[in-house]
């Protein structure tokens, strides 16, 4: 395996998401999130998918120029619209959100809808750490790998 230096790769992905619709500053931030879990050991939430990202963005899956919309607010639970922006930055700034929120209420929960994958979970995890933060996070999807220590997944029928 070839190795490629972070501040070359950063600047690979960001190029390749510039020519793809984004503006600088979101094709910098989603840049460091792919460029972050490759240097982390986590390819396949990396370099492995940042071609299938692409492939999202040319069939209209994910919408460069989108931010998620707040839709309901209850003191420390809020409702946002992730208006198919990219699942990195929705994250990132969902993250961001939830901090706030902590900060103000001693609690932040926020639940985002109309987004795609978001990559490792552990990158905004380690953002509200270094912050001072516990996070918890998850997400819903189909069923496409098998819950630890199983053989095989259950389908339902």
């Amino acid at each position: 395996m070839a190795n490629v230096d972070y501040k070359k790769l950063l600047s690979i992905f960001e190029s390749i998401l510039l020519n793809n619709g984004f503006n600088k500053t979101d094709a910098n931030s989603c840049a460091e999130i792919f460029t972050e879990n490759t240097l982390v050991g986590v390819s396949s939430h990396g370099v492995n998918r940042f071609a299938a990202f692409i492939d999202l963005i040319k069939s209209g899956h994910i919408k460069p120029s989108s931010k998620p919309t707040k839709e309901n607010s209850f003191n420390a639970f809020e409702q946002w619209n992730g208006n198919l922006g990219a699942g990195p930055l929705n994250a990132k700034a969902m993250t961001e959100r939830a901090i706030d929120l902590s900060k103000e209420f001693g609690i932040g929960c926020v639940a985002l809808k109309n987004t795609n994958h978001w990559m490792r979970p552990g990158y905004y995890a380690w953002e509200a750490a270094s912050k001072g933060f516990i996070f918890i996070c998850w997400t819903n999807t189909i069923p496409i790998m098998p819950p630890w220590g199983a053989k095989r997944i259950h389908n339902r029928k």
